[in-house]
């Protein structure tokens, strides 16, 4: 009986450790909800596994699912036991607290983890994320203004006029966007804007503009258009959870909602001479090209889809792939994307 019950016991680590190295590689590329339902099988039988309820927690962050992912940021907190696992525990609980807007509480757990001694891949993602997050006190000297939906932190040298005309602009754009989508979001959006057009930020360590849509955060340069990036925090927050985005319609959502009154199908005809691209394909493989030419040519792309069916592009937004377009249009979308590109030329 001890020898079957040996041989049980080793069946299920190897089987934990395989599910765990399957859970890891789901959430490295972003197949959230595929690493917590592999999670869900590892708890099954070793429900205190650390790195587990990491995942679990961090995945349903990143899903935006802050709800469920207190429960597994909580229970971190009481199975570290070290500095390291600590740390990551307090900074679960530092997103997830301010992805429901609990900011306070958020900056009170910012505070705790940097009373820690951390590792050097720790600190990194600290700095990240506080940064990312407008946790650090480099942001306490900014001016903020706050709309119906949104929060301001505006860089000292952007002055009042420009402050008041970009808070209004996108407090309007921010309603506009949504008369299409829909969308209840967690929380206002904190919308960073820096005083410069430079597009790489060199304390952001990254491009300009960029959204963290699950938190709610976007981060601008002055120059930015009125409705890209929160047409992004938006466009996330409608339907389902768990979206599954590709660069094609996800970007084609920014541009086709940036609320810029440019002829959007005639900019795409002028990068598309510039560079003919075959749509299909690059939607397919979710391929990385030009973005002055991806921009153009999906936001043309969606305005296309939208102004074909409305209900239909609300549905493909939870799941941006061509599989699932092939579900919702049929073997209509060929000839949509066939119709289109000979709009192009």
């Amino acid at each position: 009986m001890k020898k079957i019950l040996f041989i049980l016991g080793l069946t299920c680590s190897v089987l934990c450790y395989s599910q765990k190295k399957e859970m890891a590689a789901a959430f490295k590329t972003k197949n959230y909800t595929e690493a917590i339902s592999l999670g869900h099988d590892v708890l099954e039988n070793a429900p205190d596994d650390f790195d587990v309820n990491l995942l679990m927690a961090a995945s349903y962050n990143s899903l935006g699912d802050f709800h469920k992912s207190i429960f597994y940021a909580k229970k971190l907190e009481t199975l570290a036991d070290n500095n390291e696992r600590k740390s990551w525990a307090l900074m679960q609980l530092m997103t997830v607290n301010y992805g429901l807007g609990n900011k306070e509480a958020s900056k009170k757990y910012y505070d705790k983890v940097k009373s820690i001694k951390l590792s050097e891949k720790t600190m990194a993602e600290l700095n990240t994320l506080q940064s990312w997050l407008g946790l650090d006190d480099f942001y306490k000297q900014w001016n903020t203004v706050e709309t119906e939906d949104l929060i301001f932190h505006f860089e000292n040298s952007v002055n009042e006029k420009t402050r008041n005309r970009i808070s209004e602009s996108r407090q309007k754009a921010f309603t506009k966007i949504n008369e299409f989508f829909g969308a209840k979001l967690p929380k206002k959006i904190d919308f960073f804007v820096w005083g410069s057009n430079n597009v790489y930020n060199e304390y952001l360590k990254h491009n300009l503009g960029f959204t963290l849509a699950n938190y709610c955060v976007s981060h601008n340069r002055l120059n930015q258009t009125a409705g890209h990036e929160i047409a992004h925090n938006i466009s996330f927050w409608q339907g389902n959870k768990g979206k599954i985005t590709t660069m094609l319609i996800n970007e084609g959502i920014g541009v086709c909602f940036d609320m810029n009154e440019n002829d959007k199908l005639e900019a795409a005809q002028q990068a598309y001479k510039k560079s003919p691209i075959d749509i299909k394909k690059i939607w397919t493989e979710n391929q990385k090209i030009d973005s002055e030419i991806l921009y153009s040519v999906s936001g043309a792309f969606v305005q296309f889809l939208i102004q074909y069916d409305k209900n239909k592009f609300i549905e493909l937004n939870n799941n941006q792939t061509y599989e699932n377009a092939k579900k919702i249009y049929g073997n209509e979308i060929d000839t949509l994307i066939q119709d289109f590109t000979n709009k192009l030329h």
